[in-house]
């Protein structure tokens, strides 16, 4: 499944961008997904941009294989 700590590692890697830039958010509102509950619209938004919600599919993206 896929979390938060995930998306922010996959736009690290594939984005060189944080989640606040990703997303068009506020760090305040990142630090609050961070440690309270991701959003489940925000993970479809992610899933939607980026074709797939296949971790498997997502580390191909990010390497290349």
């Amino acid at each position: 499944m896929i979390d938060i700590h995930f998306i922010e590692f996959y736009i690290r890697k594939k984005y060189n961008q944080k989640l606040e830039d990703y997303f068009g958010i506020s760090k305040s509102v990142a630090s609050g997904w961070r440690n309270k509950s991701f959003p489940e619209q925000r993970l479809h938004e992610f899933c939607f941009r980026e074709e797939s919600k296949n971790i498997l599919e997502l580390f191909k993206k990010i390497y290349d294989f």
